[in-house]
């Protein structure tokens, strides 16, 4: 919902800007290499963004569960443990 003033909608807009950029470098820093970083932005937040996941938070760790019958569920696999190795002490899982 836009609001009448310029500042507010402003403020969405970059937020929608800044959103886009990390989904964007995310697509190809984490998913290099593979047939995700080929995806349209359209399609890649449809597919993995929006995928519905199970996360349990914990003191030290995140864990983060796709639906077994994902249909990238391997790729996803493989580049949250390239992620981990970015971590500091792997204080994701």
């Amino acid at each position: 919902m836009s609001c009448n003033s310029y500042r507010p909608n402003y403020f969405r807009l970059f937020l929608y800007a800044a959103a886009f950029v990390v989904a964007h470098m995310m697509k190809h820093k984490l998913f290099n290499g593979t047939a995700i970083e080929n995806f349209t932005m359209d399609i890649f937040i449809k597919r993995i963004m929006l995928s519905a996941v199970y996360i349990v938070e914990k003191k030290t760790s995140i864990h983060v569960s796709f639906s077994p019958h994902h249909r990238h569920l391997e790729e996803l696999t493989v580049d949250l443990e390239r992620l981990t190795a970015y971590a500091p002490d792997n204080t994701i899982s």
